[in-house]
């Protein structure tokens, strides 16, 4: 029930004894003056106020220390209620000040200070009172009968010291309250909410600090652990089971590391370990026993159970070696490497990692290609699908997409769409493709009716479903007014068939729009002939890696022929890819197949100078898409 009487932080200590230094300072020179008043010669007002001076001299300084100067303070108030009372010739009225003073000292928030305070008063009217009560009062009932008026001026006393604990009280119940609404907000800024390790932000301010001081010759050690399938629980179980899993897996790696050890949660399933004062040897075993454990682990959910992997990049951290940001940017590709290799594994870096540096190579490829998207520095390529006889003039062609690099050269996409698939900016690309290729028809059909035109235009498996891609290509197709059917989009036979659900009514719903569908890449899958009745496209493109070789290999030229053959069985066109000379052409028209695409009917040219070249035509083409 009491107040605990801990001491304030000094920031709060000094600015209320800076404060209580003042009243003491105001009140010898208010006393000195209230004395001449009083008709005192000058050297008896000095001579009471000396007492506050003296107080001062103490409370002042800091020489001495914070109990000394307090105790002074508290001395210094008491002795000019006192001194009030001397000066009033004991007038009752004036003993309030007693009772104001013994407030104020409550602001220190400190035992001694108050029981100095309190014990102060009782001296002066239980003792004072008693043994020179003429000093004290001003009334012969109390000259008389000093005892008598020592206790009740005693009482008053106690319950103003009662009512300045009860107010002492409530201030350190307000006090403890934002105490601990600091501690928890710092605690909750430095940690994780659902694990409870340290955060991202904690990571890098210990991290920092470590990095701050000498590396001891061991050197320290940085792993980035990220869980494998865990997606698979999250999506069969619920985000629930995953926190769970993850609460589970957090113990499992916080068993192995040690006090010394900084852990932390930095991802939705991403974990980072400082592993201080430790050879890359030793935490490359702590690593892989935290591997052990994690994939010995199973997890019961809703009548299933469960097994994650863990891939772990180490990085050491040597007074010759990463350091800083380097070494979690490091261990980060170090990660990916591991899941590259297999998942469910340690890599630990060293000195001209291939792995590492294709890694960091993906890296800044990826910053390319968020560069490129935003300041539009990629370029649309157009290469013309010729048919393989005569079908009228009626264009069609893909539209490939290059990048800009820094001194004007353009960068093929198998420079930079591998980066853009393993950090997922396809779907950057794809949408930019989309806008590019839809303002340039614009102006195009402005001009005149083009005609059955069509432009092929790629969709990634990450743009496949995209409900945000599908709103910008209805969006877009509405505001520049060109005939849907002049877009063909193309998806991967592979993308198609690995979610066929999502891929049948992302294509269902171009098609609805009037748009035009391609499966490209036909045959690389083993079961694509049993997906392809199930899905809604209109044309298919036979992979390149058999008409190739339909020239010199029996089997090659067979699956070309079944393909196409199924294909018009289906009421479907195709399309051969990576035809490279006269000969795969001509082989081609002999099985009958309708388009034809590559370097040896037609290289890829910039798209806006094709446009030029190739004005549209104010009557429709003889070729028919269906």
């Amino acid at each position: 029930m009491l107040p605990s009487g801990r001491p304030l932080p000094e920031r709060d200590w000094r600015e209320r004894h800076r404060a209580i230094l003042w009243i003491v300072a105001a009140h010898a020179l208010g006393l000195f003056l209230y004395g001449l008043v009083r008709g005192y010669p000058v050297g008896h007002a000095l001579a009471d106020v000396l007492p506050l001076v003296g107080a001062l001299a103490v409370a002042g300084p800091p020489a001495f220390s914070r109990k000394v100067r307090a105790a002074a303070a508290t001395l210094g108030l008491m002795a000019s209620s006192a001194i009030l009372v001397h000066l009033g010739h004991g007038m009752i009225e004036l003993h309030f000040h007693f009772f104001v003073m013994l407030v104020v000292i409550t602001f220190y928030m400190d035992w001694h200070t108050f029981l100095l305070a309190t014990g102060f008063v009782l001296v002066e009217h239980a003792v004072v009172g008693v043994i020179a009560p003429q000093v004290v009062y001003n009334h012969a009932d109390a000259w008389d009968h000093p005892v008598r008026f020592a206790i009740i001026h005693a009482v008053f006393v106690s319950g103003a010291a009662v009512a300045a604990i009860v107010n002492w009280r409530f201030a350190d119940r307000a006090q403890n309250a934002e105490r601990e609404i600091a501690e928890r907000l710092a605690y909750e800024a430095g940690h994780d909410a659902l694990t409870g390790v340290l955060n991202r932000r904690e990571f890098d301010r210990r991290l920092a600090a470590t990095l701050a001081e000498p590396v001891p010759p061991e050197g320290h050690a940085l792993c980035f652990l990220d869980l494998d399938r865990f997606k698979i629980v999250n999506d069969s179980c619920g985000h629930a089971a995953g926190d769970a899993l993850l609460c589970q897996v957090t113990e499992l790696i916080a068993a192995e590391l040690t006090d010394d050890d900084v852990f932390a949660r930095v991802g939705g399933d991403e974990f980072v370990v400082l592993q201080r004062n430790r050879a890359v040897e030793e935490a490359t075993a702590v690593a892989e026993r935290i591997r052990q454990r994690v994939a010995a682990h199973r997890f019961p959910r809703n009548g299933r159970v469960f097994s994650v992997g863990l891939s772990i990049g180490v990085v050491p951290i040597t007074t010759d070696g990463t350091g800083g940001p380097d070494a979690v940017r490091a261990a980060d590709l170090a990660c990916y490497a591991a899941k590259n290799q297999g998942r469910n594994r340690v890599h630990v870096v060293s000195a001209g990692d291939e792995r590492l540096d294709r890694q960091r190579d993906q890296a800044q490829w990826a910053e390319r290609v968020m560069s490129a998207v935003h300041d539009d520095a990629l370029v649309l390529y157009y290469q013309p699908i010729v048919p393989t006889a005569a079908h009228g003039e009626g264009a069609f062609g893909e539209l490939l997409v290059r990048m800009r690099g820094d001194d004007g050269q353009l960068i093929g996409p198998g420079a930079f769409l591998p980066a853009a698939e393993r950090y997922n900016l396809v779907t950057s690309i794809d949408r930019w493709v989309v806008g590019a290729a839809i303002r340039r028809l614009a102006e195009r059909y402005r001009a005149g009716a083009p005609g059955d035109e069509t432009f092929s235009i790629n969709i990634s498996g990450g743009s496949l479903g995209d409900e945000a891609l599908l709103a910008f290509i209805r969006e877009q197709l509405g505001r520049y007014r060109i005939p849907p059917r002049a877009l063909c989009f193309e998806v991967t036979e592979t993308v198609a068939i690995g979610d066929l659900g999502q891929a049948v009514a992302f294509i269902t719903e171009l098609r609805g729009l009037g748009c035009r569908f391609a499966l490209d890449d036909f045959g690389s899958g083993l079961s694509g002939f049993t997906y392809l009745k199930q899905l809604p496209v209109d044309l298919v493109k036979i992979d390149g890696v058999f008409v190739r070789g339909i020239m010199t290999d029996a089997v090659d030229r067979a699956m070309v022929e079944s393909v196409h053959r199924i294909a018009h069985e289906m009421g479907l066109r195709t399309v051969a890819e990576f035809v490279e000379d006269a000969a795969v052409l001509d082989e081609l028209r002999v099985i009958g197949v309708d388009y034809a695409q590559g370097y040896g009917t037609g290289v890829p040219v910039p798209f806006d100078d094709w446009l030029v070249a190739n004005p549209p035509h104010s009557a429709a083409a003889l070729v028919t898409l269906p």
